[in-house]
């Protein structure tokens, strides 16, 4: 049972809290303004959405959220964040079941067992202190209640390992969809986010691959889940929607803040 690393942190311990504070976040005035409800309206999509304090990214994570809710429910959901922490293999795959404060995250085993290769391996060392993919669950379950999961963690975020680890999504058996966790750029003046985040978020809107990782490489964008976005571009081959760019001097104030970007991607 992989226990939650950044309960009372990034997000209330409290389980009412937590309802409450995800509340917040789909009705607040940065948020998408509704609580949404699951219903088989949209076509089936994968998101991206930040992975920061829910106080700073939850209103932008909201919009992703919101619009999955849209395609209707899934047997199970694949999480994939960076790897923060360098602890771990370079994609590493948790085979624990995730606990949060809403309740217990099941890991769909035999989807785990369907992935795994040379480089893709079960390593729950990588997802002992990682908040990349924890964040996103409480609002999985929120959404949905009880949830199945794979939860994956990119120390190697290369070109390489994010088309291996999609070639592999794309056998993978089953009604699944992808939750690509990743913040934009990091500790910048509003008038860099802005720039910046707009030259990142272009690059995933029109599928440039290179550009993102030309940006990446360069040193001047620091995307923190690039790999998990290529992954999940890689994977789904269908439209792709900004639904919000927005940062934490937004929400929050302060000099100098982090990007947040909503997109979905629809599966096709």
């Amino acid at each position: 049972m992989r226990k939650p690393y950044v309960s009372g942190q990034f997000y209330p311990s409290d389980p009412e809290a937590l309802r409450e504070k995800i509340g917040w976040a789909f009705t607040h005035w940065n948020g998408p303004g509704y609580i949404p409800q699951v219903k088989k309206i949209d076509p089936e999509k994968g998101i991206v959405a930040p992975h920061a304090g829910y106080d700073y990214s939850a209103p932008v994570a909201a919009y992703s959220f919101g619009s999955l809710a849209n395609s209707g429910r899934y047997d199970f959901y694949v999480v994939i964040g960076p790897n923060h922490t360098g602890l771990g293999s370079p994609v590493s795959v948790g085979d624990e079941d995730y606990v949060t404060p809403l309740g217990i995250a099941k890991v769909r085993t035999e989807a785990i067992e369907e992935i795994q290769d040379d480089l893709i391996t079960v390593d729950n060392l990588a997802h002992s202190h990682e908040h990349s993919v924890e964040v996103e669950i409480p609002f999985l379950q929120f959404i949905y209640g009880d949830v199945e999961i794979v939860p994956i963690v990119m120390m190697d975020q290369s070109l390489e390992a994010a088309e291996h680890l999609a070639s592999r999504l794309k056998k993978l058996s089953g009604n699944f969809t992808i939750v690509a966790s990743s913040d934009l750029n990091h500790y910048l003046t509003p008038a860099k986010l802005k720039r910046l985040d707009g030259y990142f978020s272009g690059a995933v809107l029109n599928r440039e691959i290179k550009t993102i990782y030309r940006y990446e490489y360069s040193g001047e964008i620091s995307a923190c889940g690039y790999g998990p976005i290529v992954t999940l571009l890689s994977t789904y081959s269908g439209k792709v929607d900004l639904l919000k760019l927005s940062n934490s001097i937004e929400i929050t104030g302060g000099e100098t803040g982090v990007g947040y970007a909503s997109f979905t991607v629809e599966k096709i």
